[in-house]
């Protein structure tokens, strides 16, 4: 089973495309279980998530602000960009090409 924490890349940012409402719940119930936190100690499913979340090298998540956003769409190979939903259907395509 694919976890969270695989995807922790201390070089590039990681940035996670939830495409749904029940893909952001499942995402945030997911990180929870995992012991990941936001960069304030919250558990993540004390809030509600984004249609993009980023996850930190420190085993954190967070919110994108406009610059997370430019990056996500626009920062080519800086970043990694994975589709959640094809990442725990076990699809092979689930990280998004810039």
């Amino acid at each position: 089973m694919r976890t969270i924490r695989q995807l922790i890349n201390p070089e590039k940012k990681v940035y996670i495309f939830l495409k749904n409402k029940a893909i952001q719940s499942r995402f945030m119930s997911d990180t929870e279980r995992e012991g990941i936190t936001f960069g304030d100690k919250v558990k993540p499913t004390e809030r509600y998530a984004d249609d993009i979340m980023a996850l930190n090298a420190d085993g954190t998540i967070c919110f994108l602000g406009w610059a997370g956003r430019m990056c996500y769409h626009y920062g080519g190979n800086t970043a990694v960009r994975i589709d959640y939903e094809k990442y725990i259907d076990g699809s092979d395509d689930y990280v998004i090409n810039p």
